[in-house]
């Protein structure tokens, strides 16, 4: 439920370089925001869905594979950089409104996430499709 004055699923904004629509989210970015959440060669691929540019070696690679690394068994890789980015942004937003709270679990070596005063909840990473067998190792 929506504490008074807020809207059940705000949007996220830091500024209007980027403002990418997701699902039923409309999220703006400052340009260093951005930057921080994905790699430079990610950002064209997360915005436009391909890279018309390409200034790195990682973005050689992504072109030469073409469909093989965009829509990887049947997952589109624009659509999971953008969930990244997103997820990134709306857990910054949960923690700012304490909705949710962020710990460091120094046996697994990670951030964990739940919801303010339900340690015991996690909130997990969403089931993700894995890109291993065409990674790139910088050496392609």
């Amino acid at each position: 439920m929506a504490r008074e004055g807020k809207q059940a699923q705000p949007n996220y904004c830091s500024g209007d370089d980027y403002v990418l629509e997701f699902r039923s989210l409309r999220y703006g970015f400052n340009s260093v925001d951005f930057g921080q959440r994905v790699e430079q060669a990610a950002e064209q691929l997360v915005v436009t869905g391909s890279i018309e540019q390409r200034l790195s070696s990682l973005g050689d690679y992504l072109a030469a594979l073409g469909d093989q690394v965009m829509n990887h068994r049947g997952e589109s890789l624009v659509f999971w950089l953008r969930e990244l980015v997103f997820r990134g942004a709306w857990l910054d937003m949960q923690i700012l409104e304490n909705q949710i709270e962020c710990v460091f679990d120094e046996e697994r070596l990670q951030f964990v996430y739940f919801p303010t005063g339900h340690p015991s909840r996690e909130i997990g990473l969403p089931p993700h499709p894995s890109w291993r067998d065409i990674q790139y190792s910088g050496a392609e």
